[in-house]
């Protein structure tokens, strides 16, 4: 447990400085938006790209953590979006950003520190592989759904094709990309390269976690509380619990990997749940309520994992 501690709390320290900042507008809102763009275009991506352009493990790549991890993801995303439409009565496509919310966990600005700090360089590339599909994957399927519901089929072949050049123009998938094209190849990253694109990921976790919290001060709790605590409920206990099930019984994956599987399931609600709301001006104070709730609650769930696994 005390290996546990000493890697969350300094990791939602981080989040709770930035948090802090925000709200007592140290950092404004401007300066907020800097560090963020900062993060998500340059630290994160290089860190990312580094680690896949070193070649990866000796062994190569194991894609059953792929197959693994998004089996368990449609079955959440299925299971929350019927018990959305059976108790709720929610619409289709409220129904379909509910299955996100219970499905989208925060793998950069929280994941990757996380999962670095605790399993290390064999974990991150655990846990690059499923970033690699996270977005590709969910958000055009839950555009999908929701055009469906709303009956655009005109216009769905458009929308996706915009939801789909939009996530490969993100600069993480960008520099996934790259990086394993790199690697790849059998190179090794010139000595210049390695060294510049050292220090941006020695930036990448701090500043991630800083942002991140900083970014939770423009969230409120609203909407309907039973709503939201049912989506946190899935995110955090039923995703992980499903994921675990799968990682360890079904696809026998090696440890390392099952850990951060689990884990990364474990994580709190990504904020693309609130922008992919926005968007669709639906669900919008319940997502906001949820990444709120289960970015606080996952403090806890995070802690007994990594009690369990590291």
């Amino acid at each position: 447990m005390e290996t546990a501690i000493n890697i969350v709390l300094p990791v939602f320290g981080l989040v709770l400085c930035g948090y802090l900042g925000g709200r007592s507008r140290f950092m404004s809102e401007e300066a907020v938006k800097g560090l963020t763009t900062f993060v998500f275009y340059l630290a994160i991506p290089a860190l990312l790209f580094r680690t896949m352009a070193k070649g990866g493990p000796p062994t190569g790549f194991d894609f059953s953590i792929v197959a693994a991890y998004f089996t368990g993801l449609a079955a959440n995303f299925a299971l929350a979006w019927l018990f959305s439409r059976r108790v709720f009565s929610a619409n289709s496509d409220e129904a379909a950003i509910m299955g996100m919310g219970a499905i989208f966990s925060n793998t950069v600005l929280l994941g990757l520190p996380l999962v670095y700090g605790a399993f290390g360089e064999e974990g991150l590339l655990a846990l690059t592989l499923i970033v690699a599909f996270h977005s590709p994957i969910i958000m055009p399927l839950v555009s999908l759904i929701v055009e469906l519901g709303r009956g655009s089929a005109s216009s769905l072949w458009l929308k996706l094709k915009l939801v789909f050049f939009a996530i490969f123009k993100n600069p993480v998938i960008v520099a996934l990309l790259a990086g394993e094209l790199y690697g790849a190849s059998g190179l090794p990253l010139p000595a210049t390269v390695d060294r510049f694109t050292e220090l941006l990921s020695g930036a990448a976790a701090p500043c991630a976690l800083f942002a991140l919290g900083a970014s939770l001060v423009g969230y409120r709790l609203g909407g309907d509380l039973k709503q939201c605590s049912a989506l946190v409920i899935f995110k955090l206990v039923v995703h992980p619990v499903i994921t675990a099930l799968l990682v360890l019984f079904v696809f026998d994956l090696q440890p390392v990997w099952a850990a951060v599987a689990i884990v990364t399931a474990a994580l709190p609600v990504g904020v693309n749940v609130f922008i992919m709301a926005e968007h669709y001006d639906i669900y919008k104070a319940r997502a906001a309520s949820a990444i709120l709730i289960s970015t606080g609650l996952s403090v806890l769930s995070v802690s007994v994992l990594l009690a369990y696994f590291a």
